[in-house]
């Protein structure tokens, strides 16, 4: 339907009225309030514009001003046409080789002079926000409507006509509300319409800004290596009340600012619009919070913590995340330290022996099982094993999986170089300019058939070998891909083209092996290292390899134990215990993610002259378990009879616990000290209930006995507690006692315990 420019249209097309009243959106005059519980965003119009003019807290306006609402660059190609791909050519490429630098993978990366790849100009550009749209659009409206029951949408549409310079182009916001959660959820769509071809950058979905006191930010996921964190709240300095703004836009390309404003990474987002073509973004959202942030007998309880580990938590795996697999991987067992790319038939049968009577539950072979490519190295996708190392890689996962294992394997972005015909016409599957790497080319997630070839290899690798878990590996997608007959025309616009291909081709492997667990590493989400778990990469997979791989105390780290290692036990065992606070806190720092789904590399299991202690064991146990177990890596060959034995008991502790009470997606951490290897520190893994475990550590220092609150019981019920690893029964405390922090708990320096705490 065409809308006069003089005309301001409303269209109500349907307004579901919730049956709580504070879930809603309502009209009245030209203003739209959209409330969600605590949260409530107020509208206004005008003929030619639209802007939030109140966002508001428990009835308190957070906002410094009057927001953009949005905002965003166009341009206009000249010439008027689609910009051109690149043909092949070896000239301008990447190379890339492995490396390790303090403790951690690295990449050495050599980039070929650049050439000049395309001709197109963009000019005539200019800067349009929600508040000032007459250059472009001149007629503005909206519609309410429910696309299913318990959700509402607020549709805001932006026209322009045939009396404005970009005749045809179109914007529309889509605001979206679930009842029962304070959460508003936006989302931008851009059409063309009009015979000039476009392009667009500097997105901003939602261009607000926070005032004082709401201004202190406090980051729920990592920010690291130049990549900004996808969860931050915005509260005032108690934490008291306040927003959680959250991106959906992955890996690199989220962007939110110091004030709120959450859009596209202007360094790596662009995209273009050729006629009748049309651009969707990636949701963000606001969720509110508002309580009483007060001292606990240990620390501080902020509102902002409780809604983290409590609501926020469950809304995401309710309403944004991919629902987890029912199946139980975890402890998995990883075979890159130690055994690396050296693995065969022989060495992995008996440490599959090991790991199965460790309990593990999952044994994945990392990279060296596959057919090398043409110049050697591993670093090459295929499906073919490497026949010398491993004659019959189906007996040998049939033999993993009759200890009572999945079968992991690893997977890698790069194809066999052979693949590459520079003289096809057809375009081929591999990314341009050209990347390589030990002796593979990087695998284009921005072409159709490339991304069939991917996930119609992992689903024939699951069927014919029975692997049932898959470690996808290596970067790719950062180096941009422009090849011609590709989906990308420029090379920012690939980026964000490669990893929602990427993800596409997760959702087609899920459909094609349902069965299939899909582990993506951060190098393959963007780099080495890469960026860390975010919101948007755990829409498609099942669990995200968080960077960096590390290797603290497995001596080296490439190589089987051997008495000719040149190591000191005790070194060694310093290097261990810092591995294990740092998987603590890298798991803390993605606390406002679900941390069963975060792995951290990985638990070392090695032992050089007695390194590898049973106390060390039973920290890694602790540490790994602010989460769940999913990463252990190391050379097993090396654990003496008492190391099995520990590790055994502790899993099979760590299992019934899951079984009972479900552990592995529980974790709180309000009211109590964060992490630290110097002091005390204490979390929950209880339910709903208040059942479950509670994991205490002790760093170097700090008393050799203190109280340990525990503030997410509830205060009526009574509660049995047994310390687990000292077989110590502690006791039936209240919940108001336990609350109180009455329970008195003694260990030595570097001590850890699980207490777990079950129904009377």
């Amino acid at each position: 339907m065409k809308i006069s420019s003089i005309l301001f249209l409303i269209i109500l097309i349907s307004l579901t009225s919730c049956n709580n009243k504070k879930w809603s959106i309502t009209s009245n005059n030209k203003q739209i309030s959209i409330k969600a519980g605590v949260l409530e965003r107020n509208i206004e119009f005008s003929e030619k514009s639209a802007a939030t003019i109140s966002l508001q807290i428990d009835g308190k306006n957070i906002l410094s001003e009057g927001a953009g609402e949005f905002s965003v660059a166009l341009w206009k190609a000249s010439p008027n046409a689609e910009p051109q791909g690149i043909a092949y050519s070896d000239e301008a490429g990447v190379s890339q080789e492995d490396a390790v630098k303090n403790q951690t993978d690295a990449l050495n990366v050599e980039k070929k002079s650049k050439q000049s790849w395309q001709t197109t100009e963009w000019v005539d550009s200019i800067r349009v926000s929600g508040k000032e749209t007459g250059a472009v659009f001149d007629s503005v409206g909206y519609s309410v409507l429910s696309p299913e029951a318990g959700k509402n949408r607020l549709i805001i549409s932006f026209i322009s006509s045939e009396k404005t310079a970009w005749e045809g182009i179109s914007a529309e916001i889509v605001y979206e509300i679930d009842d029962g959660y304070p959460a508003i959820r936006k989302w931008i769509r851009f059409s063309n319409q009009g015979k000039q071809w476009i392009k667009i950058n500097n997105l901003v979905i939602d261009d607000i800004a926070v005032k004082a006191p709401y201004t202190s930010p406090t980051l729920m996921a990592p920010a690291m290596r130049g990549i900004g964190s996808s969860i931050i709240a915005f509260s005032d300095s108690a934490a008291s009340s306040g927003i959680i703004s959250v991106s959906e836009i992955p890996s690199i390309l989220h962007n939110i600012s110091e004030t709120g404003a959450s859009g596209y990474n202007p360094a790596y987002f662009e995209w273009v619009l050729g006629p009748s073509e049309s651009f969707e973004s990636e949701p963000v959202f606001l969720y509110g919070f508002s309580g009483e942030s007060y001292p606990t007998a240990s620390a501080v309880s902020t509102a902002l913590d409780r809604c983290a580990e409590g609501e926020f938590k469950t809304f995401l795996n309710k309403k944004i995340l991919r629902p987890a697999l029912a199946k139980e991987i975890a402890p998995v067992f990883c075979t890159w330290t130690n055994y690396n790319s050296q693995i065969n038939d022989a060495n992995m049968r008996e440490a599959a022996d090991i790991a199965s009577q460790i309990g593990f539950r999952c044994f994945q072979l990392d990279a060296g099982w596959s057919k090398s490519g043409p110049k050697g190295g591993w670093a090459v996708s295929t499906t073919s094993p490497d026949t010398a190392k491993f004659p019959d890689l189906k007996a040998l996962s049939q033999y993993i999986r009759s200890k009572g294992m999945e079968t992991g394997l690893w997977y890698s972005v790069f194809i066999d170089e052979n693949l590459a015909d520079p003289n096809s016409p057809e375009p081929g599957l591999f990314s341009l300019p050209l990347i390589r790497r030990g002796g593979g080319l990087g695998l284009s997630f921005c072409f159709e058939k490339s991304r069939e070839k991917y996930s119609d290899e992992i689903t024939y690798l699951n069927k014919t070998y029975e692997a049932d878990y898959f470690k996808q590996d290596l970067s790719n997608v950062c180096y941009g891909d422009i090849a011609r007959g590709h989906e990308s025309r420029t090379l920012k616009e690939s980026y964000l083209r490669g990893l929602r291909g990427l993800f596409a081709t997760e959702d087609r492997i899920h459909n094609q092996a349902p069965e299939a667990w899909l582990q993506l590493s951060h190098e393959i989400y963007w780099e080495t290292p890469g960026p860390e778990g975010d919101v948007a990469v755990l829409k498609h997979v099942d669990s995200y390899h968080a960077a960096p791989n590390e290797y603290w105390g497995a001596g080296n780290r490439s190589k089987r134990v051997s008495p000719d290692w040149n190591f000191k036990a005790d070194s060694l065992q310093k290097k261990l215990i810092q591995g294990a606070f740092r998987s603590r806190d890298l798991m803390y720092a993605h606390r406002g993610l679900p941390l069963e789904r975060i792995e951290v590399f990985g638990a070392v299991t090695t032992n050089f002259n007695g390194s590898l202690t049973p106390e060390i064991q039973d920290r890694q146990i602790c540490s790994w378990l602010m989460g769940a177990p999913l990463s252990y890596s190391g050379d097993l060959s090396s654990l003496t009879e008492e190391n099995i034995q520990r590790y055994q008991s502790r899993f099979a502790m760590l299992d019934r616990l899951q079984k009972e009470y479900g552990i592995y997606s529980c974790f709180q951490f309000s009211g109590v000290p964060a992490p630290t290897d110097e002091g005390w520190h204490w979390w929950g893994k209880l339910n709903s209930e208040g059942y479950g475990a509670v994991v205490a550590l002790r760093g170097k220092t700090g008393e050799e006995s203190r109280n340990i609150n525990i503030p997410w019981v509830q205060p009526g019920k009574k509660y049995r507690l047994t310390a687990l690893f000292s077989g110590k029964d502690l006791g039936t405390f209240s919940g108001k006692q336990l609350i109180g922090g009455e329970l008195k708990l003694a260990l030595p320096p570097l001590g850890q315990e699980i207490i777990e705490i079950s129904a009377k």
